[in-house]
This record gives C-alpha cells, sequence and structure tokens, in this order.
C-alpha cells in the first residue's frame, strides 16, 4: 500500500510551504497526500480572510477549488478534504480512512507571533491527541528540499516506546539516507543517564545503528536552548522529539520542552507520540 501524507491546510502561505515540503516527501515516498481543510474549526481559520464568509456554501465551494488547483499541481497523487467538522473529529476521521505515515502542519513565522501563539499549538496538540499519530511541524521559512540527511533526535533520562501509530513512519524513514545523532541535554554536573535516552531511541529501530559515538550531550543550558543549540551544531535537517502524553493535554502541553521546541525551531520538528 502506497504511503499516505495528510497535510493540514488553513490556506496560509506557512500551509502552501508544508504542503509543497511534503510533497516532495511523498513523491520520494512514492506515496500520495491528502490535503484537509476544516472549515469551520475557528483553530484552522486565518486571520486573513481569504474567501467570502465562512457560512456560505459558495465560499466552501470557492475553498474547495483553491484547494483543487493546489493538488493539481502537486507532483505526486492528491486528493482534497473539506470538512465542516471540528477539527478533533475531522483528524479522528482521516486516520481511520487513511492511516497515513504522518501528519503535517505548517508553522507561521515568529513575526507573526500573535496568530502562531494561539493556532499552532492548540492544533498540534489537538492532533496528537486525538489520533496518537506522528505530526510534522514544517516552518515557513524553512527553505532545504528533503529528503532529510541529518537527524537529530532528543531524549531525556527516561525510558519510552512508541505507538503502534508509528509503525509506517518506520519504512519511509529506513529508506532515507540518515545521519542520526542522539541529544541530551542536563542541567546538573552529575550522571546524566544519557544512556537510557540513547539505549530508547536505539530501540525504536527508526535512526539506524546508534553507538555511544551518536550521542552528543549538553551540560548546562536549559533543555530547549541545549537541544536547539546541538542541532544548529550538527547542521541538522530535521529535529525529532518524543512526546509522553502529559505533554500534549490541555496547559501542559503549552509548557512543555515539546511545545517551546514547535515554537522556536528553524528545523521542520518531527514529534513521535509514546505509550
Amino acid at each position: 500500500m502506497e504511503p499516505v501524507f495528510v497535510v493540514f491546510s488553513d490556506l496560509s502561505n506557512a500551509a502552501d510551504a508544508a504542503l509543497a515540503y511534503t510533497a516532495q516527501l511523498a513523491q520520494q515516498a512514492h506515496g500520495r497526500v491528502v490535503l484537509v481543510h476544516v472549515y469551520q474549526d475557528p483553530l484552522l481559520v486565518s486571520e486573513v480572510e481569504i474567501v467570502g464568509a465562512p457560512s456560505s456554501a459558495e465560499n466552501q465551494r470557492q475553498v474547495r477549488a483553491q484547494l483543487q488547483l493546489q493538488m493539481q499541481q502537486l507532483p505526486v497523487p492528491a486528493e482534497v478534504e473539506v470538512s465542516v467538522n471540528t477539527l478533533a473529529e475531522t483528524v479522528s476521521e482521516v486516520t481511520r480512512r487513511y492511516r497515513p505515515v504522518l501528519l503535517v502542519l505548517g508553522r507561521e513565522e515568529p513575526a507573526s507571533a500573535g496568530i502562531f501563539n494561539r493556532l499552532e499549538p492548540n492544533q498540534a496538540a489537538t492532533l496528537l491527541e486525538e489520533s496518537h499519530y506522528p505530526l510534522l511541524l514544517v516552518p515557513q521559512t524553512w527553505q532545504q528540499s528533503p529528503p532529510p540527511q541529518r537527524v537529530v533526535a532528543a531524549t531525556d533520562e527516561q525510558p519510552f516506546s512508541l505507538r503502534a501509530t508509528t509503525d509506517a513512519l518506520q519504512d519511509w524513514l529506513k529508506s532515507l539516507p540518515l545521519t542520526s545523532t542522539v541529544v541530551h541535554v542536563t542541567g546538573h554536573d552529575g550522571p546524566s543517564h544519557a544512556d537510557v535516552g540513547l539505549q530508547a531511541a536505539q530501540d525504536t529501530g527508526l535512526f539506524g545503528h546508534l553507538t555511544d559515538n551518536s550521542l552528543y550531550e549538553v551540560r548546562g543550558e536549559a533543555p530547549t536552548d541545549g537541544i536547539l543549540h546541538a542541532a544548529a551544531e550538527l547542521q541538522a535537517e530535521m529535529l525529532v522529539v518524543f512526546a509522553r502524553p502529559h505533554t500534549w493535554l490541555g496547559e501542559v502541553f503549552h509548557r512543555s520542552i515539546t511545545a517551546q521546541l514547535l515554537r522556536r525551531s528553524t528545523l521542520p520538528v518531527l514529534v513521535l507520540p509514546t505509550l
């Protein structure tokens, strides 16, 4: 079965950038794209009014026509889904029907922090909570073409295992020419227990053969700062984080390291849900 990549679009420039990036990923994976627009959910409605009043049938037709035009310009097979349900309901239905490799969102530029702080964390938390599927957040400013070759996986001192919803991701990641580094940040001078995170990342089977030389330790920095500094020094092209259930529920998600990385990373961030 061909891999499916689901992109959630609000017709913004950030969503367009994420779609273009995802189409390249799907092309290399010999897969297809499903382009989803949640019409009535305010979490996915841009502050910039692109078409008419949200309740009009004519507006819905215009939205669908705009998405279909985008679909026709993609280098891979694609289809459009316009939903009038809530984001949560749409996520559940889309993942049930397509069993995608991952879900994709675009992220506005930091300059538009007012919009971004209100929308993207809510979207990401809802997508994770409702689907438990891998989520890729692509910054609007990201210019490099996929596939990523240098990947940084951020781990902590706690073991983890991935959900079954990441199974389809394994074949895709294994097909990429990845050089993977596990980054661990500790703010104290004692034992770091970084080997626990390294072993957990190795056990996922997603990152090839990891050794002690695959571990990059950062001391004396806050976790988010340390991870981002390490990713920059390693010239990473994708950041992978592992989200435990408590990190995406309600206000906890907004205070988590995962949410901070989603806000601040200049790289695409792949969020993998764990048990």
